[in-house]
């Protein structure tokens, strides 16, 4: 028996480190690796669940062009690790999280905090993410007051932003992703949007990656996206995906659609991201089917390497 304990506890040491080794270099805790995330930014029109579209097709509803699973079919074919929306509303948020369970969302109506009005909520795939704060401010001289908006007129829209704090489970690393949509009249108030976001990022992500998503009703070149993008204003630089790749502009490069399919024009919908992020793919999704379109708006897609701690 003594001369059989010392090959036991040999081959049990050897069998525990060999647990050991596996358990540090999966990828699920390879953290001195760089991996990708897939990000989708996605206006997929309001809907009130009547025939509130142009036309009888574009209906969310519809019995027999229903909208709502031509957005859902796009998002299926792309499937991102996270996924941001814009002018959800209740009901739409409501088919979407039960056509794709494999994520979580977290999100709040734009007129009271709940569920009343435009959402710019977050889905992100809840197999990679663990959740660990998030919260939405609007985009106003009142930033934690709901319903209210830079843009002072009688009617004027509420305007918000949605972020979530993610731990990623394949790096082992948090990051913050950023939703929102930006007024779609005033340039004065998407300016004072982009200096509010700029103000939050300061503190929600002063150390770590950051994506910032959304339907910014601003071409390129304005002055309310180079005010985001720090071009003009101290802190963090934020990084264009897409223009990151596609180098020359061209002139179609629209991502609203006009329920046409037009392409002419500039980008107003954005994926940007903090230096820690490298694109590595990016596109304009101009998928239709049988030539109705999922929404006036073009999903666009940006696939981002997490660059290793230390690069």
């Amino acid at each position: 028996m003594s001369q059989n304990r010392p090959t036991f506890r040999s081959g049990a040491a050897r069998a525990a480190m060999l647990v050991v080794a596996v358990f540090l270099l999966s990828p699920m805790h390879a953290r001195g690796e760089a991996i990708e995330l897939q990000a989708m930014s996605f206006n997929v029109r309001y809907s009130h669940g009547g025939l509130d579209e142009a036309a009888t097709e574009n209906n969310w509803t519809d019995v027999k062009y229903p909208r709502r699973g031509r957005t859902i079919r796009v998002i299926r074919e792309y499937l991102p690790d996270v996924l941001g929306v814009q002018e959800a509303r209740e009901l739409q948020i409501v088919d979407l999280r039960e056509a794709l369970p494999e994520f979580e969302f977290y999100g709040v109506g734009r007129d009271d905090g709940k569920a009343g009005g435009e959402y710019a909520g977050i889905f992100y795939r809840k197999d990679r993410f663990t959740r660990e704060d998030s919260g939405t401010f609007w985009l106003s001289a009142t930033p934690e007051k709901p319903g209210t908006s830079f843009y002072k007129v009688p009617n004027a829209v509420p305007r918000l932003a949605s972020w979530v704090r993610l731990h990623d489970k394949q790096s082992g690393r948090d990051l913050l992703v950023l939703n929102t949509h930006w007024d779609h009249i005033s340039a004065s108030a998407r300016r004072k949007s982009a200096a509010l976001i700029r103000e939050r990022l300061s503190k929600l992500a002063d150390r770590i990656p950051a994506i910032v998503m959304g339907d910014l009703n601003t071409p390129e070149d304005s002055a309310p996206l180079r005010e985001l993008l720090g071009e003009v204003a101290a802190g963090r630089r934020l990084v264009d995906s897409y223009r990151a790749l596609h180098r020359e502009r061209t002139a179609d490069e629209s991502t609203f659609n006009h329920w046409s399919g037009t392409t002419a024009g500039s980008r107003i919908d954005f994926i940007l991201h903090t230096e820690e992020f490298a694109p590595t793919a990016a596109a304009i999704v101009r998928t239709n089917y049988d030539g109705r379109w999922p929404s006036d708006h073009y999903p666009i897609t940006a696939t981002l390497r997490l660059k290793a701690a230390g690069d």
